[in-house]
């Protein structure tokens, strides 16, 4: 009986401790009053300084979850009570923090990166229901501490490709640019860096992307409904957002790898004011080229490089400013005597702005530079030929909080689009049979005023809708065409020609584009989302290839060319499971899009000056299943998506010769009906984890021609319908083992990392080309860019 008493009161004793050893800090001061006490705070990283945005804090007492803002700010409305807060960011360690609320008060919080150990799990670094609560609908936010668990591409992470193992995102295959969202082409979709728009995001024809891992702090995808403060593209916004410098200390990264390197540097230039961070990425894969036996391989060069720079300043807890520069270049030289170049070049300044816990402000204004350059230097002919992009901008957005769930934001934009689209330039220090020529300038100006409110009505029921109207002007100076009616556009049928002098508007469009989303949660774990968005796109993508290639022309809509107006129908049903532990979601969606641009048979699309002889307005639709599933936690996560889609075209028009296909539908270049990827990292130990990719794709379409004819002496091919064949269905693996090495007092903090691509060596088609046999048709061939396992490997190191 003794021991009984005594070993109650031994665990009476330890509880007691543990509840007493958790004191409560005193929030506020004491002015009496008991209900709707505002409390405040920010959530900062404990070394860097750096605001996390977007961790969570849930006041347990009620289950109320607040998100912070841009700013790491949150806002909470409590009574006067003692209450438990949790702080959640993924890949930090969860915080616990008891308080007493007697008072208006502020909160401001540290919060460290966790190291990982057997038992621990990967902590939400959002509300762990945003997925079945919010009325977001295909919009997906990922941090770069969760993309950092995927395999690496050529011994680094991959932002693009990474967004391509998504559901209702592909690429057209290995080694190809830009994205292909919902059945949307290459052009259809808004890349934006630090809020500056990106017209080329790749490094060496799409093997790299063209932004440092190491300088992102996270992006976001909107692909389906898409919120009305953005504009101007048919089909998703990327919205990827720099890191910021430490206001305290001094840190940066560097990596090793097998083809490129990279460095980063951050720290504070004025404490707790100011920070600069500044990051460079550079290639040298000429050393891998060199030794190939191929002669005219050891020839090649291939290069590329980027370098970011942010200045971030802190007004005020409440007020910042940061200014961002981004640089990116390439030039390649492949087994040839022409030498291709590209650069991206970006400013912006972004002001953040809270005005207490309802309004905030979010101000703009961006310079984006982008051309490329062809260079022969064949010896008798050698020319240099240009082409490029300015747009130059800015954009306003003001949030006011109506109450806990019900806020609006309005706001506008405008910019100014200068397209250089080619010039050629013979060589001023040789002989050259080659004419200069150059092709008109195109300027455009788009603006837009939006309005979007999001509500919920008790715990059942989210609405978001919006409103954008978008206004386009196509001005001079510029000569443009008079054609005959009735007639096709061609050089034959042209009967005169008017000059618009600087700054006179050539053509306008404009429209209204709604935006509805609504959410009906049939419990706590489940909910269903429809939604509908119209989208005006003035700018198009001119070229016969399936990705984004430098050599491609951006084109402004005209007199002839309309923009092009996207109508995107959505449902889904999303369900969690076990605590939140699984995600999965099914969405369909229907889209309805007018005025894409397709081509004439033997479409001239080089320096020239007048472009409508050569493309047809077409009409485009895209229908679509993602399926879905997602484990949050535990020692083994990822994901597994699978897309079945269709991407459609069908021109027709009063002119026989111009109908593609007899007016029939056919696929698009980037058609592909099945796309699956499973994604899974597992941790082996506390510091070493084993992740892989697989993914399968049906083949894109291709045109085969059906025969061929003499002409002039010349063998020529014949071709007929277009894109009724396909290329060979894609399939790939990809594995890498990290391991985690720790320095000694914590001062260095490595990975290795060792990767292969294409495990069991697949032979994926890049393109198909044709080679003449005597007696048949032309032949094809698969060009595979990567037919063989590629083993990378990396260091890392964060110091």
């Amino acid at each position: 009986m003794k021991k009984h008493i005594l070993l109650m009161l031994f665990f009476t004793l330890c509880f007691t401790g543990l509840v007493y050893s958790q004191t409560r800090t005193v929030v506020g001061r004491d002015i009496g009053e008991l209900k709707n006490l505002r409390i405040s705070g920010r959530i900062t990283d404990q070394i860097t300084g750096e605001a996390l945005v977007g961790a969570t804090v849930t006041v347990r007492e009620t289950n109320k979850t607040e998100i912070t803002n841009a700013n790491g700010n949150f806002f909470l409305v409590l009574d006067r009570a003692e209450y438990t807060l949790e702080f959640r960011y993924v890949g930090y360690e969860t915080v616990i923090y008891p308080i007493v609320a007697v008072g208006e008060g502020r909160i401001n919080l540290t919060m460290i990166q966790e190291d990982f150990t057997l038992d621990d799990v990967v902590i939400f670094g959002r509300d762990p229901e945003k997925n079945i609560r919010s009325t977001d609908m295909g919009a997906i936010s990922i941090s770069m501490n969760t993309l950092k668990e995927l395999p690496p591409f050529l011994g680094e992470v991959d932002i693009i490709r990474s967004i391509a193992t998504l559901p209702g995102v592909s690429q057209v295959g290995e080694a190809s640019s830009g994205l292909n969202v919902r059945g949307g082409g290459a052009d259809q979709n808004l890349i934006m860096f630090a809020g500056a728009p990106v017209y080329n995001p790749s490094h060496m024809f799409g093997l790299f992307t063209a932004f440092n891992p190491d300088i992102v702090n996270d992006f976001t995808l909107y692909k389906a409904i898409i919120p009305s403060r953005f504009g101007g593209r048919g089909s998703s916004i990327l919205d990827i957002a720099p890191k910021s410098g430490s206001l305290t200390r001094w840190g940066g990264d560097m990596m090793v790898g097998t083809v490129s390197g990279k460095a980063s540097i951050n720290g504070p230039i004025v404490k707790d004011v100011l920070s600069a961070q500044v990051g460079f990425r550079g290639s040298y894969i000429n050393w891998l080229l060199n030794s190939l036996k191929n002669p005219e391989l050891r020839t090649s060069q291939a290069n590329f490089n980027d370098v970011n720079a942010i200045l971030y300043g802190e007004i005020n807890e409440n007020h910042n400013l940061t200014y961002s520069f981004y640089r990116s270049y390439d030039d390649f030289a492949l087994a040839s005597d022409t030498t291709i170049s590209w650069t991206n070049q970006s400013h912006s300044v972004q002001y953040k702005g809270n005005f207490g816990e309802r309004a905030s402000v979010d101000l703009i204004g961006f310079y984006t530079l982008y051309d490329f350059s062809i260079f022969n230097q064949s010896g008798i002919n050698n020319f240099d030929l240009k082409s490029g992009i300015v747009d130059t901008g800015v954009r306003f957005n003001f949030t006011y909080k109506l109450g806990e769930r019900n806020r609006i934001n309005v706001g506008g934009d405008t910019k100014n689009i200068t397209i250089q689209p080619g010039e050629l330039i013979p060589d001023p220090n040789g002989e050259s049979s080659v004419l200069p020529q150059k092709v008109q300038n195109e300027y455009g100006r788009e603006s837009g005023l939006f309005f979007q409110h999001e509500l919920e009505i008790g715990e059942k029921f989210g609405f978001s809708y919006g409103l954008r109207y978008d206004l386009y002007q196509y001005y001079g100076p510029r000569t443009v065409r008079e054609y005959r009616e009735n007639l096709p556009l061609d050089a034959g049928n042209v009967i005169s020609e008017r000059s618009y002098s600087d700054g006179e508007v050539i053509q306008s469009y404009d429209g209204w584009g709604p935006r509805v989303s609504m959410r009906y949660s049939l419990d706590s774990k489940t909910s269903i989302k429809a939604g509908y968005n119209k989208m005006y796109q003035f700018i198009h993508l001119i070229s016969n290839t399936a990705t984004i290639a430098p050599t491609d022309v951006w084109k402004l809509s005209d007199q002839f060319l309309r923009p092009q107006i996207v109508d995107q129908y959505s449902l889904g049903i999303y369900k969690n499971f076990k605590g939140n532990i699984f995600e999965t979601s099914v969405e369909v969606y229907y889209k309805d899009i007018q005025n894409v641009v397709e081509y004439k048979d033997g479409a001239r699309l080089l320096l020239q000056n007048h472009l409508e002889t050569e493309i047809i307005p077409g009409q485009g639709q895209a229908y679509g299943l993602e399926i879905y599933a997602k484990k949050n936690l535990g020692r083994l996560t990822g994901w597994a998506s699978y897309t079945y889609s269709r991407a459609l075209r069908r021109v027709i028009t009063p002119f026989e010769e111009e109908i593609i296909n007899d007016g029939n539908w056919f696929p698009a270049n980037f058609d592909k009906p099945h796309d699956l990827t499973l994604i899974g990292n597992y941790k082996l130990s506390s510091f070493t984890s084993l992740s892989g990719t697989f993914s399968y794709s049906t083949g894109r379409p291709v045109t085969f021609p059906e025969a061929k004819f003499d002409f002039a002496g010349n063998s020529l091919a014949y071709f007929n319908q277009r894109n009724l064949q396909r290329i060979p269905d894609f399939h790939r693996l990809d594995l890498s083992l990290n391991f985690k090495f720790q320095g000694e007092g914590k001062f260095f903090d490595g990975d290795w990392t060792f990767s292969v691509m294409n495990v069991y060596g697949r032979k994926n088609p890049f393109s198909i080309f044709f080679a003449d046999q005597p007696g048949s048709p032309p032949q094809a061939y698969r060009l595979a860019i990567l037919g063989v396992p590629l083993p990378t490997l990396s260091y890392a190191l964060k110091f």
